[in-house]
Parts: C-alpha cells; structure tokens; sequence
C-alpha cells in the first residue's frame, strides 16, 4: 500500500485555529486514504509551543521552529514514504520548510483556506505561505530539491480531491515501476529492432531465460491440470469457440508454464517471443495463454517487447485494471478514428457486450487466439521510450462494436488527444510516425492521462509533445 507521510506547519503567532484544523485534515485524509488506498504516516514532535490565541497545545504532526522542523525530517525520511503532505496550515518561512522538503523522494506542499469569515485579523495566511515556499524551492538554502506538486483546499473540497486524485494513480504506477522484475523470454522477435530496447530505470530489474526452459515448462504440465484450465477457456468463451480440444489442451499448458516461469522467480510481467519458433515446437499460439496472464495481473508482451511489458506494468499500476498491449493498424479520417488491433491477446476485462470467442490465428490455422472487440469506453494509451527517459501519452474513447475491425481484438479509439491535445487521427498518425516510434502500446483501461502525464514528471521523463504535421524526411 502506498505511503503516504503528513506534516503541518504552523505559526503560532496567527489567529486562527490552526491546530484544530490540522487534526481535522489529519482524520480526513487518514478516511480517504482507506477509501483510495493509502496510509497516512505522521511525525510525533516534541512541541514546546502553544497556539498563542486558544493556548491549545500544538499537534504531534505539527512543527512551529527549525528544531521540530528538523525532529520531525528526520522520523519521515525514516519513514520509505512514496510522497510527503506538507501543509501550510499558517504562513511559514524557508527555515520551517527547509528541513523537511528532502525528507521524502517526493514532495506535496498545501495550503488550506481561509475560514469564511472574511474580515478582522488575518486567521491563517497560509495561501501566502505556500506561494512563498514554491518561490524558495531553487533557492540555495533550501538545498537539492526533489519534485513538488502544489494542492489548495480543504481534504472533503473537490478542488484539493482533483489534484490528489491523479496524483495517488501515479504513485501507483511509480511503485510498480520501483522494483520492477521482468522476465524476457527467447529475446525479441527477429527483426523486431526497434524492440530491442531495456528500461534504464533504477529499482527495474530485466533477466532472462532461452525459450527451451519454456518448453520444458510446458512438456512438463499435468495432464488433468491442463485439461481443467482447457475448461476454464471454454466457461470464459461466451461468444463460443472455433477451436478443438487439443488446441485448447495445449495453449492451456502454455499458460500454466508460463505462470510457472512468472511465479517461482517473482517476475511482475513477462516479455514472450512468441514466435516464430513458439509455434512450431509448441502447436499454439501464444496470444491467448498471453491474455490469460494479463487476467490475472502478470502483464506479458508479445515479441519479446521488454519496455512494453514495463508499460504494461505501469498502467496496470496506475489504473488499477489489466493492461493489453496494441498495434495502430488502421485510420479513419472521416469520423477521426483509429483502429488499434493486435492477434488476440488482450485480458478478458477488455471484452466488449458480446464477450470473447475463442479462435484461430488470422494468419494461421493454429490457435488460440481471443477473438473480441474493445468495450466502449475512455482508454489511455502509453508507452516508456529511450529506456524510460521519455513516453508517450495519449488518450480517447472506444467505440465499441458499433464499428466493425479486423479478426483478432480489436477497437476504434475516437476522441483522441496527444499528451493533452485534442487532435485529428491523421495529425495522431503523423506524430507518431515522425517520432519514429515503436509500434507497440499499453492501454489502460478509463482516463488516466492526467495521472500518467504526472508520473512522468516525478519520474523526470519527457512526454511526447503534440507537434503539429508538417513535412519532414
């Protein structure tokens, strides 16, 4: 779960009830942290200092002098948090904020509003202090700093919610990126250059292993466990089946060999070639046995594509939901649509009203592939580039199968925007083909461009600017 520390600042010189509405926000935002999945962390400080107008004590999580400042800095940097809250409950100066902007990889400053009565002393000036601290933040006394997000509002406000919502998402991604363990298997697809590309991310782990361990894997699976899990296809099939019982016998096999492989050495996600040997020596295709991990949380791409199954794991992350990975295979100018499509690998979440059919390979009598359209609905679309120094991201909205596709699954994406941008699909193509881009992406499932967009700040990678078409060589 993620960590996530709280510590406020407070002057007591100004009037208002800062301490209570410190506890306040401290119990509100423990509440939301169980409704979001987070915990709260806070700092126990040893504070002399009492509220000059209501001589209240101030709280455990508040600091008011350099001295607690520091005290409480030093139990949060022993805290592994994911992100720091500090909050300007009262205005504060650098020497308050100094000590504690380091104490976490990561950095929120917030200020909470003034109360409603708008006349009379000054009650909190926090709005203030918190323009101030971000002033300070390249200021030499304040140190290295790490990444800061600014938040303003009450925890219960829609305004303070909509910044932290996208926020805790890319906290997500980020701890899945953090000790990352990707399996490659047999190495990328040939020909496959532009694929053979390896995150440059501390914390990611990239190890592997020659197809032939799969094999045995898969040569060594029971015979009554396969043919269980051949029944389980058969149940998820709601659009039926085109294959026989063999085939479903041994791309069951395949899964549970991979599985195998993915769960005795505590690999998140895997990176399969899948062909063109796979095939031959294992009378299946993999795309099916891929999807079926992606069901059950262990991303796999397809050609041996290692920094899409990174993607994979990082939108998996933020959004909570399977993540598929997609070739850009058509364009329709006419209503501003792009069909995304790969063999017949994507998680069974992604299935449309109609469901998935069990089928075989669109270029091959061999199977098993699942045979789907995308159900409607927003998707967000990513991708790790130049060993995760830069991404792509990009969003839109799934028609559903109101729109026919190609064998295989399949979806139009309308809607569409580039990083931020509303724009045409022939500006989309134009884009991506200029950046020279690979041609594999992860998807997500909802609109989580926001979110990635910001996990690519803290993570100090550069998203992918729109450029307007022009001619270029």
């Amino acid at each position: 779960m993620l960590r996530i520390g709280f510590v406020a600042l407070i002057r007591p010189l100004f009037k208002g009830d800062a301490p209570r509405l410190v506890r306040e926000s401290l119990v509100a935002l423990t509440a939301l942290g169980q409704e979001w999945g987070f915990t709260v962390v806070t700092p126990t400080v040893t504070n002399p200092d009492r509220h000059l107008a209501t001589g209240q004590e101030l709280p455990a999580a508040a600091v008011s002098s350099p001295e607690t400042a520091q005290q409480a800095a030093q139990q949060l940097s022993d805290s592994n948090l994911d992100l720091l809250l500090i909050q300007h409950a009262t205005f504060a100066t650098g020497e308050l904020l100094a000590p504690l902007v380091n104490a976490a990889q990561r950095v929120g400053v917030w200020a909470l509003p003034e109360p409603e009565v708008k006349s009379g002393p000054l009650p909190l000036n926090a709005l203030c202090g918190l323009t101030m601290t971000l002033s300070l933040l390249k200021c030499p006394e304040v140190g290295k700093c790490v990444p800061v997000k600014w938040f303003y509002g009450a925890v219960g406000e829609e305004r303070f919610q909509r910044r932290l919502r996208p926020t805790v998402a890319a906290l997500r991604g980020l701890k899945a990126l953090e000790a990352a363990r990707i399996l490659q298997i047999g190495g990328t697809a040939p020909g496959f250059y532009g694929l053979k590309e390896y995150p440059e991310l501390a914390g990611v782990t990239v190890e592997t292993a020659p197809l032939p361990a799969l094999y045995e894997r898969v040569a060594a699976v029971p015979e009554l466990a396969a043919h269980a899990r051949a029944k389980i296809w058969l149940e998820e099939a709601a659009g039926g089946s085109g294959v026989n019982d063999e085939q479903l016998m041994r791309v069951a096999r395949l899964e549970l060999a991979l599985a195998e492989l993915a769960h005795e050495g505590g690999y998140h996600a895997l990176a399969l070639r899948c062909w063109p040997e796979l095939p031959e020596v294992c009378g299946a295709m993999a795309c099916a046995a891929v999807g079926r991990l992606g069901d059950y949380a262990i991303p796999a791409a397809c050609e041996g594509d290692v920094l899409g199954a990174l993607s994979m794991l990082v939108v998996q992350g933020v959004s909570h939901r399977p993540a598929m990975l997609m070739d850009l295979s058509d364009l329709d100018t006419d209503d501003d649509s792009l069909l995304f499509w790969h063999c017949g690998n994507a998680p069974l979440s992604w299935a449309g009203q109609r469901g998935m059919r069990l089928a075989s390979h669109f270029n091959r009598e061999l199977g098993v592939v699942r045979d789907m359209t995308i159900q409607p609905g927003p998707a967000t679309g990513f991708r790790l580039l130049a060993g995760g120094r830069r991404a792509l991201v990009f969003a839109g909205r799934f028609v559903g199968s109101e729109k026919p596709g190609f064998d295989g699954v399949r979806g139009w994406l309308s809607e569409l925007r580039w990083a931020g941008t509303p724009l045409g699909s022939e500006a989309f193509v134009h884009n991506l083909l200029d950046y020279r881009l690979p041609h594999h992406a992860a998807f997500g499932e909802g609109a989580w461009e926001e979110a990635l967009l910001e996990l690519c700040a803290w993570l100090g990678a550069e998203p992918l600017p729109f450029r307007p078409p022009r001619p270029t060589l």
